[in-house]
Formats: structure tokens, C-alpha cells, sequence
């Protein structure tokens, strides 16, 4: 069972893009595939850090977006498509 420090590490390192098997040897895991599990605890703290620095990115693109940065408005395109595209599949 892991404590509440572990599983905010593993929120950590998978926000700033650690692999999973560096993140199992620093928070003592013994199988990195727990981290592939999101029905645990180790494999939603994963997730969320991920979904995080995902959330993040989409923030600074929008926010250079606004700015009339040509190439940012391009991604935002992009992202905003496929967002639509996988909003439409459920």
C-alpha cells in the first residue's frame, strides 16, 4: 500500500514525463505496471499527472494563441479538432 508522499511523487515525476520504470524505482515499486493500472492508486496518480502537464501545455498554447502567435493558433487548431474528433467517439 502506497502512502499519500508516494503517490504524490508519482503524480510529480509523471508530470514532468519520468517513465514508468524510473518513477516505480524512486517511489519503491516493485512492478512499473502498476503504473499502467488506473483502477489503483499508483496508476490514477500517474494519469493525473500526466492529464496535468497535458493541461498545462493546452494552457500555454491558448494563452500564445490569444497573443496572435501564428504557430500557437495552428496547434490550437489542431488540438481543437481532435478534441472534437475524441469528443464525438463516446
Amino acid at each position: 500500500m502506497l502512502n499519500e508522499q508516494q503517490l504524490k511523487e508519482i503524480e510529480d515525476f509523471a508530470y514532468l514525463y519520468i517513465d514508468k520504470k524510473d518513477i516505480a524505482l524512486v517511489v519503491d515499486l516493485a512492478d512499473p505496471s502498476v503504473l499502467s493500472d488506473t483502477d489503483s492508486a499508483a496508476g490514477k496518480a500517474f494519469a493525473k499527472g500526466r492529464i496535468k502537464r497535458k493541461a498545462q501545455f493546452h494552457k500555454n498554447i491558448t494563452a500564445l494563441s490569444d497573443q496572435l502567435s501564428s504557430p500557437a493558433q495552428a496547434i490550437e487548431s489542431k488540438l481543437a479538432e481532435s478534441t472534437y474528433l475524441n469528443d464525438t467517439k463516446s
